[in-house]
């Protein structure tokens, strides 16, 4: 079972950074591509790592071995999803203002609705967050 849930992270991190890379493809040079996406999954990791830590305030873990299983799987997975949220789209934003885009308005809009979607993504993922771990400690204390 745990190999079939790794495989699906490694499937989900590929796809992240393969759209996020064909969305840069624009950037001058590889190397540039590749800080962006550095610098953008260390940023979604702290992000990601925070939401944990506040979504896990009011749980009673049974051991500490727990729960770190459990944050390692939330991470790894939840680390690509906020990636497809932001990632691939800053790119293109991106890409856009080094090509001079001439239509400002739009890639205001852009940023705003990039802002939004991540802040109800926050809130929501919190909340999820909090619902994944009592679900994983409830199947762990039924056995």
């Amino acid at each position: 079972m745990k190999i079939i849930m790794y495989l699906m992270i490694i499937v989900l991190f590929v796809v992240l950074l393969f759209w996020t890379w064909n969305n840069s493809k624009d950037f001058q040079e590889n190397k540039a591509k590749i800080k962006f996406i550095l610098i953008g999954l260390i940023s979604l990791s702290m992000v990601t790592f925070i939401l944990f830590n506040l979504s896990k305030i009011g749980i009673d873990y049974p051991n500490e071995d727990i729960m770190k299983e459990i944050r390692k799987i939330a991470l790894l997975l939840f680390i690509p999803i906020n990636g497809f949220l932001t990632l691939p789209h800053i790119a293109s934003i991106k890409t856009e203002i080094q090509l001079g885009a001439k239509e400002e308005e739009k890639i205001k809009r852009k940023i705003i609705l990039i802002a939004i979607v991540w802040i109800l993504a926050i809130i929501i993922e919190t909340i999820y967050l909090k619902d994944f771990q009592k679900g994983i400690i409830q199947i762990i204390n039924t056995k």
